[in-house]
């Protein structure tokens, strides 16, 4: 059986951000708690205004600064209640979108975010309208049912999700990533190549996602060192938000090694997940190389890797080697050194977070243990 699940409604291109006020109005909600990262940002005045326009109130929330905790999806919830707002829209990074889509779904179920993450509690209610804008091209939260959120308590990250907290409406606008810093368009590059080649490769992978998978990376491949060089290419700009828009889509399937390790990695040593999957990725593929061939030769063709009668082995270590040509074209970090200073990386304990967190996941090609887990983080310090 597959099961896919993708939003009602996406819009792509320039200015579309102006079409919310109509859809929240179409929708006949009244009151819409806004969910941002920087309340003074151009694209966040323009969608304010279209609100206005349309007849509806609006409540802002800006408090979602880094990856979200417990503490700021709850406070989040309690003024969406307070507010009496019917409507969620987010305007930001994955953060903002994350803690939106459990936003939304928490003010309709009610109870607080630790019931769903560790307390069993079940999603009951659909949760509230709600439209993602996301203002980087990297996590493809927007099109994704989960939301990763960083438990302080217990030091590691864990994802809420259901089938129904997918955003009703994501909007794609370039325009709201004009202005990126150089290294977040990075970071958030590489985490998109990342979800479009971990999907591919896992182990539930199916006809659906594979489709979204290799689109995703093929426009993610030829787009993220032309926006690096040229952050005025519009239309690059709007190649790679649809790139992981098709990324976001196809990781509905499971991620692998290099999420199971970095996504940890990057709670314990306070680095952005983009950056964690950037460490991780070229290396997770080698470990994982002998236990998806096939699937890696696709993905090196997608690259450019030109067939001419050569072995799977040998098309998928020259697509790994074109990684490595994109990542040093963008200045992507490649050792988690570059953050940590050795000495103050303790191993066992990295490995205890990931087997508590993370040590379930079984989408990897590769059967995951603690060992394999060693030896990837053994690799990039």
């Amino acid at each position: 059986m597959i099961d896919f699940v993708v939003n009602r409604q996406v819009l792509v291109g320039k200015d579309t951000i102006d079409e919310i006020g109509g859809i929240l109005k179409w929708n006949e909600k009244k009151k819409v708690l806004l969910v941002v990262y920087n309340q003074n940002a151009d694209c966040v005045k323009k969608i304010i205004d279209s609100i206005v326009k349309s007849g509806m109130e609006y409540s802002i929330y800006d408090k979602i600064q880094a990856e979200p905790d417990l503490e700021v999806i709850d406070n989040g919830v309690a003024l969406c209640l307070e507010e009496n707002c019917d409507s969620v829209v987010a305007v930001g990074g994955g953060s903002v979108i994350d803690a939106s889509k459990t936003i939304a779904m928490i003010a309709a179920n009610g109870g607080k975010t630790i019931d769903y993450q560790l307390g069993g509690k079940e999603v009951e209610k659909l949760p509230l309208f709600y439209i993602a804008v996301p203002t980087t091209a990297g996590t493809g939260a927007e099109a994704t049912k989960v939301s990763v959120i960083y438990n302080k308590e217990k030091g590691w990250k864990k994802a809420i999700y259901h089938t129904s907290m997918i955003a009703q409406t994501a909007i794609l606008d370039p325009m709201t990533t004009v202005g990126l810093p150089p290294k977040v368009t990075v970071f958030t590059g590489i985490d998109a190549i990342t979800h479009a080649i971990e999907s591919y490769v896992s182990v539930f992978s199916n006809e659906v996602s594979k489709m979204y998978s290799l689109k995703a990376l093929k426009l993610l491949a030829d787009n993220i060192v032309k926006v690096y060089n040229d952050p005025n290419d519009i239309q690059a700009r709007e190649n790679m938000l649809l790139g992981s828009y098709f990324a976001g889509c196809a990781i509905s399937v499971g991620t692998c090694l290099a999420h199971i390790v970095g996504q940890p990695m990057g709670a314990i040593h306070k680095i952005s997940h983009g950056e964690a999957c950037s460490i991780c990725l070229i290396p997770s593929m080698e470990l994982n190389l002998e236990y998806a061939l096939e699937e890696y030769a696709e993905i090196a063709k997608v690259l450019g890797v030109k067939e001419d009668g050569k072995k799977n082995k040998e098309i998928a270590l020259e697509g790994i080697e074109k990684l490595r040509i994109i990542a040093k074209a963008i200045n992507a970090p490649e050792k988690l050194t570059e953050y940590v200073s050795k000495d103050k990386i303790d191993v066992e304990y990295m490995l205890d977070n990931i087997q508590g967190s993370m040590g379930h996941i079984k989408t990897n090609p590769r059967p995951v243990s603690r060992e394999l887990f060693k030896e990837l983080i053994e690799s990039v310090i």
